[in-house]
């Protein structure tokens, strides 16, 4: 009688160790949401900190746009998506764990504080002006992300020019777009500016063109954007300073396409120190193989991707931007891009949390 009642148990007992076992077999062999390679760029976006009062009422709308942004990049390109232990606790139920990082990030504009060119990553003082005029400010949230890259042996020269990362647009390889005001921050000539930036970035052509936004951020990703190496896509103004602008790119970039895109400036207003980002389409991240263009509910919004996407062999790929337009960021002020070892070191450190 005992031996038939102790083998049941026994079969069971194996049974479940064989079921763990095999499923923890499964959970080794199961593949990373992120690919260590050449051909994918990581973009790095992050959750606003739960304890900042500034985002407390649009705080569950950038959560979304940060769980809608991530699923439109998985297989694409990398994403991780940072957090502290609050943000984790939601974006976890929607987004794969092995993208999701914690870390205790001040601000969601990343693209501004981190650092320009994921191939040869140079990090700016961030500017006074992103943060309501306080270089303090600015000076505390550039230091969470030196705290973050330093505890994850990020690498990257450093400079102490003025320039936020959302004011330098290029092509990853010889030329770069800034407006004026990194002149009037650095109290720097036009020539003294194209040359430092051109030894700094390694760049063979620099093209500093006047700011649409003078009394705002005079970010040049809110006018012009590389579609690819030789291809520009600027917004589309009205005369005169259509053509400064014009100018300004012709002769930094003689033989460069301007494609110009309409665009329906928004005068809705969130932050009075900020103007919205809302149908502004050159706010696109670029990556390799890919466009994430902003898009807004307008009827403009397939008319910008058509004419984006006749002009460029990369795929574009709209991303829904009305939940954080307004705030006077879009798709490109929100990501970081990196590549090679620093995007590496991050891939993994989301991977073994």
């Amino acid at each position: 009688m005992h031996s038939r009642s102790l083998l049941p148990s026994f079969i069971l007992v194996f049974i479940v160790f064989s079921a763990g076992f095999i499923y923890k077999i499964e959970s080794l062999s199961k593949p990373h949401t992120n690919k260590v390679t050449d051909e994918r760029m990581l973009i790095v976006i992050t959750a606003p900190p739960s304890d900042a009062i500034y985002y407390k009422d649009v705080y569950d709308k950038i959560i979304q746009y940060d769980i809608a942004f991530a699923k439109n990049v998985i297989g694409k390109d990398n994403i991780i998506v940072l957090g502290d232990e609050k943000a984790l606790s939601v974006l976890e139920k929607e987004l794969p764990q092995d993208i999701l990082l914690k870390a205790n990030m001040r601000d969601i504009w990343m693209r501004d504080f981190t650092t320009v060119n994921p191939f040869h990553p140079v990090q700016f003082r961030y500017s006074a002006a992103a943060q309501g005029g306080k270089q303090s400010d600015a000076d505390w949230v550039q230091d969470g992300f030196i705290n973050f890259t330093d505890e994850h042996g990020i690498k990257y020269q450093v400079s102490k020019l003025i320039l936020d990362g959302g004011n330098l647009v290029d092509n990853y390889k010889d030329k770069v777009i800034v407006t004026d005001r990194f002149l009037e921050d650095n109290k720097l000539s036009n020539d003294k500016a194209v040359q430092t930036l051109k030894k700094l970035l390694g760049a063979s052509q620099v093209a500093v063109i006047p700011s649409d936004d003078s009394e705002g951020l005079a970010h040049a990703d809110g006018m012009a954007m590389f579609l690819d190496n030789n291809t520009v896509a600027l917004n589309k103004y009205e005369e005169p300073f259509r053509s400064d602008v014009m100018n300004a790119l012709n002769n930094a970039f003689p033989g460069v396409k301007v494609v110009e895109i309409e665009t329906k400036f928004n005068d809705s207003v969130w932050d009075e120190r900020f103007g919205s980002a809302c149908g502004i389409y050159t706010n696109s991240i670029v990556t390799d193989k890919f466009i994430y263009l902003p898009q807004f509910g307008t009827k403009q919004d397939k008319k910008a991707l058509t004419r984006i996407q006749e002009n460029t062999s990369k795929k574009v790929v709209p991303i829904d931007a009305s939940k954080v337009c307004y705030m006077g960021g879009s798709v490109r002020c929100l990501g970081w891009q990196v590549s090679g070892d620093n995007a590496k070191k991050l891939i993994n450190a989301a991977r073994n949390k």
